[in-house]
């Protein structure tokens, strides 16, 4: 997955921290537009604006053709660099092709552009901010956005929310396809008496939950406003996960819970007096957006099960390792007392066996690469490099830490997306769908992870951490071990709600770069592990130790 437009050019970045080699000069394709985009870069960060400009100048000829949203960035580097060189006309010429295509910036960046301040005096500049900001009013802002929190909405703004929220997944949303038997819009007119008759602000924000779990998808959702996150998200300071059909403690972050005796392997049998699985069917489920079985498992009993009203106490029976029941109280955490308690991020080690082990918990940042720079050359030293990606949630795709693997381009996904035209609605041609050209970057010869590889997954590995696996898969550069992943990635349009909350539907339909089908599905590993009760209270990692077992055999 790639979050946003800006944030989908992270990797970009992180290439020119991690010294990518240079594509030698290929035509103006949609495939070659990353490549030399990259180029481009590197010259803009040394200063060397005209010949960052000439690189990117091909596109501006060559027109969009088939390059979207991607053309639209690219030409607004190319503005910015032909204004640094002193090419004011050059520079409003592909900044005006940019903003014809929708642009690939908010007016108020355009407006505040160091870059593009010798531009202020061009009689056509100021004439194509205004025209941004009226887009903006148009597409890119919602009916209410702009009424503030208050404990209880009123109807008209409830409705407003549903309806922003059931439009943008009309024209938008990807997957439609997945649920046949759903009506979307008699699904809405179900739902409005629902919003009307919420007593408040938090009990209307639990409706659109609902409403938006309708679509079954991971990048399809709605999330409440600042001031009700810790009644939604509040959570004690231990980890749960569904374990060989039982609910098992699999993490204790919280120290004082260790005097209460809570132990990891415990099992949860009844949450304030109900039997688990119960009490989860109809509290938690119903409100998780989710693409598969095991991403709804996930969300339901890794993530939500005990979550609350922070403050709150919520009474659960565990069973120990003896076999012996006991009802425990546990409070509800607000969200900054858990970010203290929260570790991950990521860890190398060396292995006494010889075994190199990256584990990484985030595609937010480019860390995950640069510890694999860091220690490459323990690494190609080492028997074999094991990546753990089993509780990465995603970020932006990596394709960074993929080109450290590679030896030829690497290809993007297979991507496809909704296409409107009015014209043609009109005529009564109803939306159809519209293939984007996969991006082809160039491996690094210069550094490269030279031992096997091995990729531990589980239903956890979601988004942009499963596009990673996709395109490992397409490199067929090693293997994964561990279980299916979650089946969710794309393209989330994001966009606000009254009071103060917010949605977004997923408008990308992904494939791997070699046509594999995981959206709805998941990628399932090469070699099939996954924990069991007795693994976890012994504290042993069995999906680990089959992928080193792998890697020191060749099996």
């Amino acid at each position: 997955m790639i979050r946003t437009q800006t944030r989908s050019l992270a990797w970009i970045l992180c290439f020119m921290a991690c010294g990518a080699a240079a594509a030698q000069s290929p035509p103006a394709t949609p495939a070659s537009l990353p490549g030399r985009y990259i180029e481009s870069l590197k010259l803009h960060q040394a200063r060397q604006y005209a010949e960052a400009a000439a690189i990117l100048e091909p596109f501006y000829t060559a027109g969009p053709n088939g390059m979207d949203w991607h053309w639209n960035a690219a030409m607004y580097q190319l503005a910015r660099d032909e204004a640094l060189a002193g090419n004011k006309d050059k520079a409003m010429d592909a900044l005006m092709a940019a903003q014809a295509r929708g642009g690939s910036v908010s007016a108020d960046q355009l407006a505040a552009e160091a870059d593009l301040a010798s531009l202020h005096g061009d009689p056509r500049f100021k004439p194509l901010v205004e025209a941004a900001r009226s887009q903006e009013r148009l597409w890119a802002r919602q009916p209410g956005q702009d009424l503030p929190f208050a404990p209880n909405l009123s109807e008209d703004a409830k409705i407003a929310g549903l309806s922003s929220l059931w439009a943008e997944a009309r024209f938008n949303f990807a997957f439609f396809d997945r649920e046949p038997e759903l009506d979307w819009n008699q699904a809405y007119l179900d739902f409005l008496p629902k919003v009307r008759a919420a007593a408040s602000t938090e009990q209307y924000y639990r409706v659109l939950m609902r409403f938006a779990a309708l679509l079954k998808d991971g990048h399809t959702n709605v999330y409440p406003p600042e001031l009700l996150r810790d009644a939604f998200y509040g959570r004690p300071g231990l980890r749960t996960q569904r374990v060989e059909n039982a609910v098992v403690v699999t993490g204790i972050d919280d120290p004082a819970l260790s005097a209460q005796h809570w132990r990891v392997g415990d099992v949860l049998v009844k949450i304030d007096g109900e039997d688990i699985r119960s009490y989860a069917e109809r509290e938690i489920a119903p409100y998780q957006s989710s693409s598969t079985a095991q991403d709804l498992r996930v969300r339901t009993y890794d993530y939500a099960l005990l979550g609350g009203r922070a403050g709150s106490q919520v009474h659960v029976t565990a069973r120990n390792a003896e076999g012996k029941e006991e009802t425990r109280v546990l409070t509800r955490l607000t969200l900054a007392a858990q970010s203290k308690l929260r570790t991950g991020g990521v860890s190398f080690k060396l292995r006494p066996d010889g075994i190199a082990v990256l584990a990484i918990d985030e595609f937010d940042d480019s860390e995950g690469t640069k510890a694999l720079l860091a220690n490459l050359s323990v690494v190609n030293a080492s028997k074999g490099l094991v990546i753990d990606l089993r509780a990465n949630g995603g970020g932006s795709t990596p394709v960074d830490l993929l080109q450290l693997l590679a030896r030829e381009p690497i290809r993007g996904p297979l991507i496809r997306t909704r296409s409107y035209a009015a014209a043609d609605r009109a005529r009564g041609v109803l939306p159809g769908w519209s293939d984007v050209v996969p991006f082809e970057v160039p491996a690094d010869p210069a550094h490269h992870v030279d031992v096997p590889v091995a990729v531990l997954t589980s239903a956890r590995t979601f988004s942009a951490a499963e596009d990673f696996v996709a395109m490992f898969g397409a490199m067929r550069r090693g293997i994964t071990v561990g279980e299916t992943t979650a089946g969710s990635t794309g393209q989330p349009l994001f966009f606000s709600l009254p009071g103060g909350g917010s949605a977004r539907v997923c408008t990308r339909n992904d494939r791997g770069p070699d046509g594999v089908v995981f959206e709805g599905v998941g990628l399932r590993p090469t070699i099939g592990v996954s924990q069991t009760v007795e693994s976890v209270r012994r504290g042993r990692d069995v999906v680990l130790e089959r992928a080193v077992g792998a890697l020191v055999s060749g099996k």
